[in-house]
């Protein structure tokens, strides 16, 4: 970690494929995408950059079985809320690092905008034990469909930004802390719910960044049909107009908390395990 840096998020989407079949396109291949396989995959990840908290969307319980028992092992715990439902976007932590001072859970609706419950958010307020810094992290995933396709999906994506914009506002009132937030918002940065962030002064941590700032767009092809390869079909490159992935950082300035690095790790082997590149977050709060 580069000097003065004591909080690292790890941010990925993780791609739900539940079936225990292998597609034919990925047998040609010689490649194996259940979640059997993939799962020591990302514990791989997560052993190589050990972030202090781990926020992913796409985590189906089929993944929490494999997935879930690695992440203890290497000293992490859930700030999902025990009386939430199957959480597909959980937020995993480090104990020895982090106290959990608070979490919520919810699920979006109507239910046509969340399919089957997997489009949520999930917030969690911690301490930072060695500073006693206090800090929250909301990860989200956004309604999925364009407009051409499903009718009304940006206003969709707009109210379920306008309700994770009142659980962060509701935290502010409270601990006035720094806020980060992170996840897959199916959405270009021009468009209204992510110009409904920067509105509120949320800044994208790729711009707020001091020493590095990746700017590639976070995507790939990796699906049954086509197999995965480093080929985006984005209509950009470039993270501003051609990212879905967001994480900004807001009510920061006061406090002192410096995003030091934003990356978008594009290592090889993680090619094969979604086609979202995991993004990280080094921070000195």
């Amino acid at each position: 970690r580069p000097e003065g840096v004591n909080l690292r998020i790890l941010d990925d989407n993780i791609w739900q494929y539940d079936k225990n079949t292998i597609p034919d396109v990925w047998a040609e291949a010689g490649e194996d995408p259940r979640d059997i396989v993939r799962a020591p995959q990302f514990a791989q990840i997560v052993k190589a950059y050990m972030p202090d908290i781990f926020t992913m969307q796409e985590y189906s319980a089929h993944m929490d079985a494999q997935l879930a028992s690695r992440l203890t092992k290497m000293g992490f715990t859930t700030a999902t809320p025990s009386n939430s439902q199957q959480n597909y976007t959980p937020i995993f932590y480090r104990s020895a690092v982090l106290e959990l001072l608070k979490a919520n859970y919810l699920c979006y609706t109507p239910s046509q905008w969340s399919n089957a419950g997997t489009k949520s958010y999930t917030s969690a307020v911690f301490k930072h034990k060695s500073t006693g810094k206090i800090f929250a992290v909301i990860t989200t995933h956004l309604w999925w469909q364009s407009d051409t396709n499903v009718e009304g999906s940006t206003a969709a994506r707009a109210a379920q930004v306008a309700t994770l914009l009142e659980e962060a506002k509701a935290i502010k009132a409270e601990y006035d802390c720094p806020i980060f937030v992170t996840g897959d918002m199916n959405c270009y940065e021009n468009t209204t719910p992510i110009q409904q962030f920067l509105q509120e002064g949320f800044v994208p941590c790729y711009q707020a960044a001091t020493l590095y700032g990746n700017n590639d767009n976070g995507h790939h092809i990796c699906s049954p049909n086509d197999g995965f390869s480093r080929q985006s079909r984005r209509p950009s490159p470039q993270r501003a107009e051609g990212a879905l992935d967001h994480c900004f950082i807001w009510n920061h300035q006061q406090h002192g908390t410096e995003v030091k690095v934003f990356d978008c790790i594009q290592t090889y082997f993680t090619i094969e395990l979604t086609d979202h590149y995991p993004n990280l977050i080094d921070v000195k709060l």
